[in-house]
């Protein structure tokens, strides 16, 4: 007997019964592999799989991709590689060197495809002492805006620094209701106590137009993040925990494929284009289906602004980058708070580069997608 959910729609019917074909015949479609992916907030995070989504690239692949929020189970997002081991998530869209911090502290995580080669990170000097201040080498002494000391923008910027031949960690890290929001670093510039900013979207743009600043470095791009750090930096990537690999690599093969696939669309498209197929409901739910015109406008200028850090063409972690944010991460001195200690395991355990990222998936879309 052939339950209603099996029953073919009328017209279809008709067609193979005037084949002389038996409903029999025709096999049951597979049912969708579910997958529980937790995207990072901001456009990074959210865009691939809202994108994938609408475009229909999950359905293609033939998934349920189910979107969940770590804090759901976790009270501190930066422990969520634990989530991908226990289970209560499949995949992750996040920084990528949480692989590292992962594996240092036995909650590993793979890398199996890359969203962004550039942190989007400006590095900014304040104008009234541009003069005195030609590149980091000079930021010895100097009042810097730059988030807490585990971040990401900290050790970055400590980085860079040294590279061009200043002592590490030399620079004054600016108290935290300085450098709270930019209306604050910006009476903090006006009354001499911010030197230097190190700044994310949308934070930049609104930094700009306040006219007090010079851009010194610009990690928003390939080309300027090479220059600053001499290679591209793994920032935004897909990744699993090495358990799931090994028990669904047909799922991970199927959602990088998406991927993939979405990572393309994103960079033949205008930001226009990839705007008008977002919902409303995808910048702030509390909105509903109605976005506002100037909530629609700073939207859009932010995602053109990002666009930027998108990895074109190979989505795979080079390995040559993957070594750079390694030895980074263990050369960094990072905070006593919870998060600072729980990075710094992986100086104790001397992670690996290789044992950060799994190419074989990515490799394997972009030689079999066209």
């Amino acid at each position: 007997m052939i339950t209603p959910a099996r029953l073919l729609p009328f017209a279809a019917l008709l067609g193979l019964l005037a084949l002389g074909l038996s409903t029999s015949c025709v096999p049951a479609a597979p049912a969708p592999v579910k997958v529980k992916l937790a995207p990072m907030p901001g456009f990074g995070g959210y865009l691939v799989p809202a994108l994938a989504a609408k475009l229909g690239y999950f359905a293609q692949e033939g998934l349920d991709v189910e979107l969940k929020d770590v804090m759901d189970f976790h009270p501190v997002d930066w422990r969520s590689t634990e989530l991908l081991n226990s289970g209560e998530i499949d995949a992750e869209i996040c920084w990528y060197h949480r692989t590292i911090y992962g594996i240092a502290n036995k909650a590993p995580a793979k890398a199996v495809v890359l969203l962004e080669d550039s942190p989007g990170i400006s590095i900014f000097v304040a104008n009234k002492v541009k003069d005195q201040i030609k590149s980091a080498a000079d930021f010895n002494g100097r009042r810097v805006a730059i988030s807490d000391g585990f971040s990401t923008k900290h050790f970055l910027t400590d980085y860079i620094a040294t590279r061009v031949g200043g002592a590490p960690d030399s620079f004054i890290q600016v108290p935290k209701e300085i450098q709270a929001s930019v209306p604050s670093i910006v009476n903090g510039i006006k009354a001499g106590q911010v030197d230097v900013v190190t700044i994310m979207e949308p934070k930049t743009s609104q930094l700009v137009a306040s006219n007090l600043v010079t851009l010194m470095y610009d990690l928003n791009n390939a080309e300027g993040t090479k220059k600053a750090l001499g290679d591209v930096w793994p920032t935004r990537c897909l990744y699993v925990s090495p358990e799931f690999i090994k028990a669904h690599p047909d799922a991970v093969q199927r959602l990088v494929n998406a991927v993939v696939r979405t990572m393309r669309y994103i960079n033949t498209h205008t930001a226009e284009e990839i705007f008008a197929q977002l919902p409303a409901s995808y910048f702030d739910p509390h909105l509903g289906n109605s976005l506002r015109a100037a909530d629609k406008a700073a939207k859009l200028a932010e995602l053109k602004n990002v666009l930027p850090t998108f990895a074109r063409g190979d989505y795979s972690i080079p390995p040559t980058s993957a070594q750079l944010v390694v030895k980074v991460v263990l050369d960094t001195p990072f905070d006593d708070s919870d998060e600072g200690k729980y990075r710094a395991v992986a100086r104790e355990v001397q992670v690996k580069p290789e044992e950060t990222y799994d190419n074989s998936f990515v490799e394997k879309a972009m030689r079999n997608i066209k």
